[in-house]
């Protein structure tokens, strides 16, 4: 598995068949990149309706290239039809990458407030993008892509994340919008490997 790290929460993962899926492009990159940069895309998938994590710019040309979207509920009311609804406890094919969905609570508001409906998705059964929750509520993965930072996480949250993942390999990412260090974090967080990847660097596992 080949794992591309783009801004705030977007990976681009590359699984063991080929296909590589794009998880949570928000506007941090689709209003700063061009699609045609993160080369070929064989499916996307958005965890949540906040647009660090769901660019509405790419989702037209990403469906007229027949690329297949997968989506929380609300995102895809967004979209319309052409889009995948996914629900939590379920799993389903992208390009033939098995996918698990969890319903995972979004992080706290910065006022306290609930977020919108959240699902963390568990990719080939190694990677763990839990979107922006913070309670794993016992999903366990090999490599957790770790929020660090958020409107009510911190780095003890993202501490606990690792530890209640049982992830190996932990890769720092939602730092672009609330600002964290992750290179810090890396020396906080001794019971993983920390991979700290700048913008577009890649990282085998």
């Amino acid at each position: 598995m080949r794992i591309t790290k783009y801004r705030q929460s977007c990976l681009v993962v590359e699984a063991d068949n080929g296909a590589r899926l794009l998880l949570d492009a928000g506007y941090h990159v689709t209003r700063t990149r061009a699609l045609d940069e993160l080369g070929s895309i064989d499916a996307a998938l958005y965890s949540h309706e906040h647009p660090d994590h769901f660019g509405e710019e790419w989702v037209g040309p990403l469906l007229e290239r027949g690329v297949p979207v997968f989506a929380e509920a609300s995102v895809c009311s967004m979209i319309g039809s052409a889009a995948n609804t996914v629900q939590g406890g379920t799993t389903f094919a992208a390009a033939e990458v098995p996918v698990a969905a969890y319903d995972l609570p979004h992080m706290p508001l910065v006022d306290g407030r609930p977020g919108p409906p959240n699902l963390g998705f568990l990719i080939d059964g190694r990677l763990l993008h839990p979107g922006d929750a913070k309670d794993l509520r016992g999903v366990g993965a090999e490599v957790l892509a770790t929020p660090i930072a958020g409107p009510s996480c911190s780095a003890r949250d993202a501490y606990l994340m690792v530890e209640a993942s049982g992830a190996r390999v932990a890769v720092p990412v939602h730092y672009d919008h609330f600002l964290a260090d992750p290179e810090l974090f890396a020396k906080q967080c001794p019971i993983a490997e920390v991979a700290v990847l700048d913008d577009g660097q890649t990282l085998e596992v």
